[in-house]
């Protein structure tokens, strides 16, 4: 018996006692494909007619970062369950059992630094996603969900990031994670909203632990979540080429759908194991809450605000409530900016936008030389 004929003989069996016609549907309303199904049609058949749909083709051109997006988080969903297998979230035994999992367990360290590298990717390629719905103006009706979850996505892969920081529990993430905190306590609302949330403001087990379950458990969740809107938004109003002409879109089966997508996976994957060998990541010295680093910072991505806090005396009142305006004012931007129309055009919010960009770029990075001085 050949395996394809086996298989079908399997999927067969399960159909008889599993509604799996009503499972594949359900996975295309995630998304998937665009294309309604009958429930009462056995599932092959509905396999087969999947197979010989049009299907935009999304793997290509810009339209790739959606699905980028979905396969580093499965990536990370993996190296992250069998990281936790052997990671013990308490002071005492977080650095011995990161240490262990890197020097001791099989393939442990190869583990790691998947999970790291491809933490930076993730982060990259829905910063770059949401550059590009805002230059596209994809924000527009009717994709303002598609906005708001792509906002949603950039915030919660820097979530993901910072609370991974602190669980190896190292001087270097420790002290990151301090002075990323200072940042957010200074905020207006949410800094004591967060306080709150911790346990207090000692970085000690209470924190560890609530790092812990917000990275494993809440933020996967909410990612979910966020990649769900996403997806079934672009079913429901279409891709960036949808209103041109049948003749100038770009449309595959979804059969070789499928395997550009297992390409681009096996391609990705390859590109993170060259980059985590070349360039790996380490769990360094145990924290010390006792002895600061001379140049301790925040995480990247909070120096630009870190630097305003600290050099501009009886600034971070000002300074956080600014920052909560400006994240306020990206998340609603497909209402205010449709509002203002010809008043505020096209070009002027995109000079907005490269402005304020450039602005926190700059800051960073005098931010990351100063902390070097």
């Amino acid at each position: 018996m050949t395996p394809r004929a086996l298989g079908g003989r399997v999927l067969d069996w399960l159909e008889q006692r599993l509604p799996l016609s009503e499972w594949l549907a359900f996975v295309a309303h995630l998304g998937v494909v665009s294309l309604p199904l009958d429930t009462r049609r056995p599932v092959r058949e509905l396999l087969r007619e999947l197979d010989r749909t049009l299907v935009p083709d999304t793997l290509r051109g810009p339209q790739i970062l959606a699905a980028l997006a979905g396969i580093l988080f499965a990536f990370e969903a993996v190296t992250g369950l069998l990281l936790a297998f052997h990671y013990r979230p308490t002071p005492e035994a977080a650095h011995e059992s990161a240490m262990a999992i890197v020097r001791d367990i099989p393939f442990g360290g190869a583990i790691h630094q998947l999970h790291a590298w491809g933490a930076l990717a993730l982060v990259a390629v829905v910063a770059l996603r949401l550059v590009r719905l805002f230059w596209d103006g994809l924000w527009r009706s009717p994709r303002e969900l598609l906005w708001v979850s792509g906002v949603a996505l950039v915030w919660l892969a820097l979530q993901f990031d910072f609370t991974g920081r602190l669980l190896p529990w190292d001087q270097a993430g420790y002290w990151s994670t301090v002075r990323g905190l200072e940042v957010v306590y200074a905020l207006p609302l949410v800094g004591p909203v967060l306080s709150f949330l911790l346990g207090g403001r000692v970085m000690g087990e209470e924190v560890l632990t609530r790092f812990y379950v917000l990275h494993v458990l809440v933020l996967p969740i909410l990612w979910t979540i966020a990649l769900t809107v996403t997806f079934s938004t672009l079913r429901r109003v279409g891709f960036a080429d949808s209103t041109l002409p049948v003749s100038a879109r770009r449309d595959t089966t979804f059969r070789h759908h499928r395997y550009d997508l297992a390409f681009v996976m096996l391609f990705l994957f390859a590109v993170l194991v060259t980059v985590g060998a070349l360039a790996p990541f380490g769990v360094r010295l145990p924290a010390d809450p006792y002895s600061t680093p001379v140049h301790a910072g925040p995480p990247w991505y909070m120096g630009a605000v870190f630097l305003v806090q600290e050099r501009v005396p009886l600034a971070s009142w000002l300074v956080g409530g600014s920052l909560l305006a400006i994240a306020l004012a990206v998340l609603t931007l497909p209402w205010w900016a449709g509002r203002l129309g010809e008043r505020f055009p096209e070009q002027r919010l995109r000079l907005a936008g490269l402005v304020t960009v450039a602005a926190w770029l700059v800051l960073g990075l005098a931010a990351a030389i100063v902390g070097r001085l």
